[in-house]
């Protein structure tokens, strides 16, 4: 597995790095890693063509947006890549653009509405006066499509 990481020093970033490196090691799955990067189509498919250029390429591919999720599916097709017979794709952030390309894509989808409203919440609270709190939001459910399947052999 090869997670195609945001900006390096993003709380965001970090925490997500931490929590697939955890699981990983939790289910004893010892070939992962994560690459950061700047978020664009760009470095997505950048990253995508490097990691699947090599001699015993991975099986699945994570990336913290949409935008690099599509470009990494281009990137594996242009390869020669079958998505997901040779490696399955999830995008961390779920969108229509997930829906809009061939195959659709598995994400991690959240209440963006609901987290947005609680954001703005926090942000007022804390802008007039109130104590600086860490509030918990909902965990991010899988919702899986077309993209991921089982590892290949």
């Amino acid at each position: 597995i090869v997670h195609n990481a945001g900006l390096p020093g993003l709380a965001h970033t970090e925490r997500r790095i931490r929590a697939l490196r955890a699981e990983a090691a939790r289910r004893g799955l010892t070939e992962v890693r994560s690459v950061t990067t700047d978020y664009s189509d760009a470095a997505g498919a950048a990253v995508t063509r490097r990691v699947l250029e090599v001699p015993a390429p991975p099986t699945a591919l994570i990336y913290d947006n949409d935008v690099m999720a599509v470009a990494g599916v281009a990137a594996a097709t242009e390869l020669g890549f079958s998505v997901p017979a040779d490696v399955s794709v999830v995008a961390w952030e779920d969108s229509a653009l997930c829906r809009m390309v061939r195959p659709w894509l598995s994400a991690l989808s959240r209440d963006s509405v609901e987290f947005g409203r609680t954001a703005a919440r926090e942000l007022t609270a804390l802008l007039d006066g109130g104590p600086a709190r860490t509030v918990r939001v909902p965990v991010p459910r899988l919702i899986e499509r077309d993209s991921t399947g089982p590892a290949r052999a």
